[in-house]
């Protein structure tokens, strides 16, 4: 087998070194070039946070505003017109499957030792 080869965006202590963007068009640094900024992920997570939070408190209002004898929202069941339903629900769901992902992990997982190198049985010769 060959020797391991460190890849070349990696630095010798598994950091992650910014790649070479001498090939990235103008146009995608000026779309895409703010991602690579430490802030870019939590700008993110509090835009959403904050736009979930307007559209919770703008449902009621929407619901308030609309003509009498007609809804807003065009519910199935008495839960699912409940403010923030969809947005809870949603949030129960993601939460329920994530959860489960860990004991099913702990279930299919090998041990730390699974591929350690075992000695071979007498008369063969070792894989290469």
């Amino acid at each position: 087998m060959s020797d391991h080869v460190t890849p070349p965006h990696l630095s010798d202590h598994g950091e992650h070194e910014l790649p070479d963007d001498s090939h990235t068009s103008g146009v995608a640094k000026l779309l895409f070039g703010w991602t690579s900024k430490p802030w870019a992920g939590n700008l993110v997570f509090v835009v959403l946070g904050l736009l979930s939070l307007f559209l919770i408190f703008v449902e009621p209002l929407l619901e308030a505003m609309a003509p009498e004898g007609h809804h807003f929202r065009h519910t199935y069941f008495n839960i699912d017109g409940i403010t923030a339903f969809h947005a809870w629900w949603g949030f129960g769901s993601f939460a329920l499957v994530v959860l489960a992902g860990w004991p099913l992990g702990k279930l299919l997982r090998r041990d730390e030792t699974y591929y350690d190198d075992e000695e071979e049985p007498a008369g063969e010769e070792p894989h290469e």
